[in-house]
């Protein structure tokens, strides 16, 4: 039992322990000369608000030594969001096909039974009259 109890307040103190230690970042300077290979896991675990901090300073950055940076990055955002709504109506036409096919066999399963309930309703009325 005291085996336990301490196991249990050692798994406690580690996870306090680990909460509070704050992530540390790199900064925009240390995220444009690392690796591309490097940078996508850093990249997958931001959270909103780090990720936008971080866009910021990296066009900080990029803006000191290209007067146009702003320009280019609201071009290609503005066509990523054209291409990302273009993908997204793609699979809404995908999955209306679905919902259609799925209604056809539906109404068609429903029509069977109709059609075999009215056929087994008369044949029931024909042995009764026997």
């Amino acid at each position: 039992m005291k085996l336990l109890i301490s196991i249990l307040i050692f798994c406690l103190s580690v996870s306090l322990f680990s909460q509070t230690q704050p992530k540390s970042l790199p900064t925009a300077k240390e995220l444009l000369e690392m690796e591309l290979d490097k940078t996508y896991p850093i990249i997958e675990n931001l959270t909103k608000e780090e990720s936008k901090e971080l866009i910021s300073q990296i066009r900080k950055e990029v803006k000191s030594e290209f007067k146009q940076a702003d320009q280019f990055y609201f071009l290609i955002s503005h066509l990523e969001e054209i291409q990302a709504i273009e993908k997204e109506q793609a699979r809404l036409r995908s999955l209306l096909w679905v919902f259609g096919l799925g209604f056809l066999l539906f109404f068609s399963f429903l029509t069977y039974i109709f059609f075999s309930q009215r056929r087994a309703i008369r044949d029931i009325n024909q042995m009764l009259e026997k």
